[in-house]
């Protein structure tokens, strides 16, 4: 079993100072100049060949130079909070925090590159690595396709790590088929009339045809949507008036739209469209609708996933294995990789003693022995025979 093998007495302290390193600087976006610096000198200390197919990104080779690739993704950017651990190594870089663990995707998957580069003989195949900025916003797996990561070698499968809050520490769960929402992101502008507030029939309220509007957009999910083909419709933010007795004559909502399937993001995308605009011409009002087009859904190959998980109960442990039986609407920009190859997603536990809160949070701890884990199991699918 790959877990077992003695060589991660010397990986795992190595990676645990990785993540914390990176962890201590964290970057935002497509800007990930320290991060970038930092694994290529790793990459150069274990004489990996690494290229930079965009300006942030990295793409290493190991292994055999012909035939198809495995891609390995690891993300590399950060979140805008300000993080409240109080660990030795918090962020020292105000209003920027590792919330999302990507600094633990990025030592998982250097420790899985020092780990396949010591077994390089064994492989069968050459694996790509994927050092990605850019996850959280604006997106950084479109333009490192765009760019040519999925070629030169030829990728045929795919696989990416994410921690997750919902496990114990170094369980392993996989989703087959749909596994993450796509995202689509909307403002609403609504133009009324203004008036005096003792004389609304003058006016055309723009606060009251936005609640109307709220309100039939809910009926979209509520009446229209299949319950087991999941999508939401949240308005988030709603600003509008100017004192208590002026009718509002202009209101902007911002909301978003969250899909699991390609399909029903097309078709909701179409109705809310449909909506905004027959309440608007209902209530003499005028709406602009502007879509902001986030990442489609992540469907995982339903094959390669089960093979995946066979191979990683094999090689970490039949009881680090489970399925994930419910998909999440949460996003991730990975599915442009998903659209292209088969890939897998492997969520990796990382809830043990100490755990606070979750994902996304300012207070986030990691159960620094999950690395090891999700190292292994990088090093298993590009070892698999």
């Amino acid at each position: 079993m790959i877990i077992q093998d003695s060589l991660w007495d010397e990986i795992e302290p190595w990676m645990l100072e990785t993540r914390r390193n990176i962890h201590r600087f964290p970057e935002l976006g497509l800007n990930t100049t320290k991060t970038q610096q930092l694994v290529e000198e790793a990459l150069d200390s274990m004489g990996i060949v690494h290229t930079r197919p965009i300006a942030y990104g990295v793409k290493a080779l190991i292994g055999p130079a012909g035939g198809n690739a495995l891609l390995l993704r690891g993300d590399m950017d950060a979140l805008p909070i300000s993080e409240a651990t109080g660990l030795p190594f918090a962020s020292a870089i105000p209003g920027a925090m590792h919330a999302c663990g990507h600094d633990c995707h990025t030592a998982m998957l250097l420790g899985a590159a020092r780990y396949i580069k010591a077994h390089e003989d064994q492989l069968s195949r050459p694996i790509v690595l994927m050092f990605q900025p850019g996850e959280e916003g604006p997106g950084g797996a479109l333009p490192m396709i765009e760019a040519g990561i999925l070629e030169n070698p030829p990728v045929t499968q795919a696989a990416m790590i994410h921690i997750t809050d919902e496990l114990s520490t170094g369980i392993i769960g996989l989703k087959e088929g749909p596994a993450m929402g796509g995202c689509d992101d909307f403002t609403i502008t609504v133009r009324g009339k203004g008036g005096h507030g003792s004389a609304p029939h003058t006016g055309v309220d723009a606060i009251m045809v936005s609640v109307a509007m709220i309100s039939a957009l809910q009926v979209i999910v509520s009446r229209e949507q299949d319950p087991l083909d999941s999508c939401v419709i949240s308005v988030g933010t709603i600003h509008g008036g100017y004192r208590e007795n002026v009718i509002a004559d202009q209101v902007v909502m911002t909301g978003t739209i969250r899909t699991l399937q390609s399909t029903t993001r097309n078709r909701a995308l179409q109705r809310v469209r449909e909506v905004v605009d027959h309440v608007a011409g209902m209530y003499r009002a005028r709406v602009d609708l502007v879509v902001e087009a986030g990442y489609p859904p992540t469907v995982t190959d339903v094959a390669w996933t089960r093979g995946a998980k066979n191979i990683l109960a094999q090689q970490l442990g039949p009881d680090y294995v489970v399925d994930i039986a419910q998909p999440t609407l949460g996003v991730e920009d990975f599915a442009y990789v998903a659209e292209r190859v088969p890939s897998a997603v492997l969520n990796v536990g990382i809830v043990g003693e100490g755990f606070t809160t979750g994902l996304h949070s300012a207070g986030l701890l990691v159960d620094e022995k999950a690395l090891k884990f999700g190292a292994a199991a990088f090093a298993a699918l590009a070892l698999q025979k």
